[in-house]
């Protein structure tokens, strides 16, 4: 049987996109596919979420039939996996590394190795068609996981991951400190170092979510907080424009952290009121992480693998 081999060259990293390859080998290994995720000599698995993927040591001998998909942020990886007869498949969850330190950074004669891609949005596969030579790309959705991310009793509570924009953040909340009279009734959550399960309650309990993604591909913490039944505000980056609505959120321009603010204070102000346009938009954003569920996830993925790739399980 052919394997399916999962590099993660980074696999302590706190990153959406480490979690969901683990997700990805998992969700194949659930399917009845042969797929391991292969980390670096003495790197343990992450801790911070749980998963049932297996893991292997990048000591182990590959097999000549493993097919390698490397992430689109490692060019070392790249250059060590383009001398191998495996057949390669870059899975993409940032075409703004794949288009600066990743498969661009290869030198020329290199990047040939590489020519299937597996894209986590539809914008993504069309940077990707656009700006780089394929013979295939396909879209394997990303998934906000409803096992996990599920709304509970709400709290006056703010809860944001700021790994991107702190100083955004702190500016936003200065404001929103100043333009609220009753800002100091609300408590603040910053998920920046909690693990996934932490996250999840957090935002579980949130009433109000303050979006700061940037130049994300898919933006998955937007996902999970709208499966979690948050009111949204602020920023939606790049590739949660393919899922934002006024209904599901209230939205600002890039970079507007006084918008931001003053949207913040609306969502908020909704949440105080507890009336009929807050629910609207708490069940508008469930609606629309209903689409980015795992079980559409799941059959995108056994797609890919079987009927792109011929791998069969």
């Amino acid at each position: 049987m052919t394997r399916i081999v999962y590099l993660t060259p980074y696999a302590g990293s706190k990153s959406g996109g480490n979690k969901m390859i683990f997700r990805h080998v998992e969700g194949l290994c659930a399917l009845g596919f042969d797929a391991v995720v292969r980390r670096p000599p003495h790197t343990p698995p992450p801790t911070w979420f749980d998963h049932q993927a297996p893991t292997e040591d990048a000591s182990v001998p590959l097999g000549p039939d493993d097919i390698l998909v490397l992430p689109e942020d490692s060019p070392e990886a790249m250059r060590q996996a383009a001398a191998l007869p495996n057949r390669k498949v870059i899975f993409c969850q940032n075409p703004y590394a794949l288009a600066s330190y990743g498969l661009a950074a290869l030198p020329t004669e290199l990047r040939p190795q590489y020519r299937n891609f597996m894209a986590c949005g539809v914008g993504v596969a069309g940077l990707i068609a656009r700006f780089f030579d394929y013979d295939l790309i396909s879209i394997v959705p990303g998934f906000a996981d409803e096992r996990i991310f599920r709304p509970a009793p709400k709290e006056q509570l703010i809860a944001c991951s700021p790994r991107h924009r702190k100083v955004e953040q702190a500016a936003i909340r200065y404001m929103f400190e100043r333009l609220h009279p009753e800002a100091a009734s609300w408590r603040w959550e910053v998920m920046e170092t909690c693990t996934e399960a932490e996250v999840a309650a957090i935002m579980g309990r949130a009433s109000v979510f303050l979006s700061l993604a940037r130049m994300e591909a898919l933006s998955l913490t937007t996902l999970e907080a709208m499966s979690c039944e948050c009111l949204l505000a602020g920023f939606t980056g790049i590739g949660a424009r393919e899922f934002a609505t006024p209904v599901n959120g209230i939205w600002v321009d890039e970079d507007d952290c006084e918008a931001a603010a003053h949207a913040l204070v609306r969502a908020v102000t909704l949440a105080e009121q507890d009336g009929g346009a807050q629910a609207l938009m708490r069940h508008a954003a469930a609606q629309t992480a209903a689409q980015w569920s795992r079980a559409a996830f799941l059959e995108a993925l056994a797609a890919f693998w079987r009927d792109r790739m011929g791998v069969t399980a």
